[in-house]
């Protein structure tokens, strides 16, 4: 089926591409802006009804044209040209239906990257909690090579989209902390070190990395640097929320401090 041979990645730039019979992996370029974000904003709702009002307001927020309807409608017919580079499912059903009052993508979910990445998130947070920690690593790890580059990267973002990308750029992060976790309950500490002080200069109100490498420290027997992490996490929650580090933090210190 025609759905079934089209791929649309939007973790990184938008990419859309398709294999059939005839091309393999060929991937098509969409030069126009408007064009992008539109397709974006289909693709990040697959197999959901977009409304034409949400579509005015994610392409236009602040003033659209008189005419804006119509030239949504020239959207959807260049976004269907486009599919037409790969062949007609058997039923005859086009991918970008239109539904009164709105348009539907009707792409396997599987299709999209960012519902790859969601499912795989979701598996890998499920193995975590079953404690089965190699099992979790690998599923996050496989999460996480699905991003290319910051979400939506090439694609101007109006209210719905710029959401989306603040959320899974949280996801993400939520998969790089529970990978973290993964490897130090396999023993992986000394490796990670390196990594975490990365991520904990890149996000230094991240309590999370805060305590995983607290934790990395620790058990590969940096007792006294595993110390100075939380007080350098006091401080800087101090200063720039004016709260003091949470419960599971101090939980941490204070295995820390009983170990010494």
């Amino acid at each position: 089926m025609l759905s079934e041979q089209i791929r649309i990645d939007l973790l990184g730039t938008l990419e859309v591409g398709f294999t059939s019979r005839m091309t393999t992996g060929r991937r098509s370029v969409i030069t126009a802006a408007k064009l992008r974000q539109m397709l974006a904003m289909l693709a990040a709702n697959t197999n959901t009804m977009v409304s034409m009002e949400q579509l005015i307001d994610e392409l236009w927020p602040c003033s659209p044209p008189s005419s804006v309807k119509t030239i949504v409608q020239t959207y959807v017919y260049q976004v269907r040209k486009l599919f037409r580079e790969a062949p007609r499912s058997a039923n005859g059903t086009t991918l970008l239906v239109t539904r009164p009052g709105g348009y539907l993508l009707t792409v396997p979910r599987d299709n999209v990257d960012v519902f790859r990445f969601q499912h795989l998130l979701g598996r890998g947070l499920t193995a975590l909690r079953l404690g089965r920690p190699d099992h979790a690593s690998e599923l996050l790890r496989e999460a996480l090579a699905l991003w290319r580059g910051p979400a939506l990267a090439d694609v101007t973002a109006g209210p719905h989209l710029q959401g989306l990308s603040v959320y899974l750029e949280e996801q993400r992060l939520e998969a790089v902390s529970a990978r973290i976790e993964a490897d130090l309950a396999t023993d992986r500490c000394g490796e990670l070190v390196g990594e975490l002080r990365r991520l904990v200069a890149d996000h230094p109100l991240n309590e999370s990395f805060h305590i995983r490498l607290m934790q990395a420290l620790h058990r590969s027997g940096r007792r006294g640097d595993a110390l100075t992490v939380y007080h350098r996490l006091r401080a800087v929650l101090d200063r720039d929320l004016g709260i003091g580090p949470s419960a599971e933090a101090r939980e941490v210190q204070q295995e820390i401090l009983r170990s010494g």
